[in-house]
């Protein structure tokens, strides 16, 4: 039930951040906002990639240890930078007194998807991080015995 929860929670995520970059870059002209809901739903459909294919037990065809550690690793630095954009975004329209509305020159809903990105850039560093310590640990041991070659 949980596994179906969180990807129907996935696939909204891929839809929202999808619709909000045409709403708001083509419609609107906030680039600023359009630009992070792209980068919101390609992080939400790599999580519902790796969710996927961990349900049907075809993690290990796709993915080595070593490319999900790096896939980990580059949702963190992500995540960091997404996290700091967010703060960024909050502050300066503080900071300049930018109001919410209109939503051509609101910083508040970068800041809302740069937020959004933070999150599934997040989950994807989680995902990749447990999917990479699941298959190094139920991946059975392969003994490898050297040929020997006797030579008379």
């Amino acid at each position: 039930m949980c596994h179906w929860l969180a990807t129907a929670s996935t696939v909204l995520g891929i839809y929202f951040g999808i619709t909000i970059f045409f709403l708001f870059t083509f419609y609107y002209h906030n680039n600023h906002a359009g630009t992070w809901g792209l980068f919101s739903a390609v992080f939400a459909s790599i999580c519902l990639h790796l969710r996927l294919l961990r349900g049907n037990n075809r993690l290990g065809g796709w993915y080595t240890i070593g490319q999900l550690n790096s896939l980990a690793a580059f949702g963190f630095i992500c995540f960091c930078i997404a996290l700091g954009f967010t703060s960024w975004y909050i502050i300066y329209a503080a900071y300049h007194n930018i109001p919410m509305l209109p939503v051509t020159s609101s910083f508040y809903l970068a800041a809302v998807w740069a937020g959004m990105t933070a999150k599934w850039s997040f989950c994807c560093f989680i995902l990749s991080y447990q999917y990479s310590r699941f298959l190094r640990y139920s991946t059975p041991f392969l003994v490898i015995q050297e040929e020997t070659s006797e030579t008379a």
